[in-house]
């Protein structure tokens, strides 16, 4: 980066990290926050090109926001990168707790995306004892019932 290029910001910095966490192509991640490929580069890297000129580029909120779901990011992580309001719009995105849905309802895509960002902040030993569980829930139940039981004697 020369001194005529302006550097990215703490969001676009949080927002590569994440995509990078994230294992995602900046066109995916841009398809999922319906955004063009280019308009996505601009706010990551900070910068576009005007008439041969590089000018800083600093998302608006509401895209914000839309960068931030598709990566993963959380309001808390938004905050600290100096983005309240753009944290404050995710938080209300995400609204109040729903209670789990009953049995044999399918899962919403929403339901999905957000189990799998959350899936995404853990380090890949808690993730794989996730996946474990959720692929053997009658397994992890009855583990959890046999650590809580007293051990008995033999005798």
């Amino acid at each position: 980066m020369d001194a005529q290029t302006p550097g990215p910001p703490p969001e676009a910095v949080l927002i590569k990290q994440a995509l990078l966490r994230a294992r995602l192509s900046g066109r995916e991640a841009a398809k999922r926050a319906k955004l063009s490929e280019t308009r996505w580069r601009q706010i990551v890297n900070g910068y576009q090109d005007v008439g041969g000129v590089r000018v800083a580029v600093i998302a608006p909120d509401e895209t914000l926001v839309r960068m931030a779901e598709a990566v993963g990011l959380t309001s808390d992580q938004l905050r600290q990168a100096g983005r309240s309001t753009a944290a404050e719009l995710l938080d209300e995105l995400a609204g109040p707790p729903t209670p789990a849905s009953p049995p044999g309802t399918p899962a919403t895509n929403a339901q999905i995306e957000a189990i799998a960002a959350l899936l995404a902040t853990l380090s890949p030993e808690a993730q794989d004892e996730v996946l474990r569980r959720v692929n053997r829930p009658d397994l992890a139940r009855s583990q959890k019932a046999e650590a809580s039981e007293p051990q008995r004697r033999a005798g």
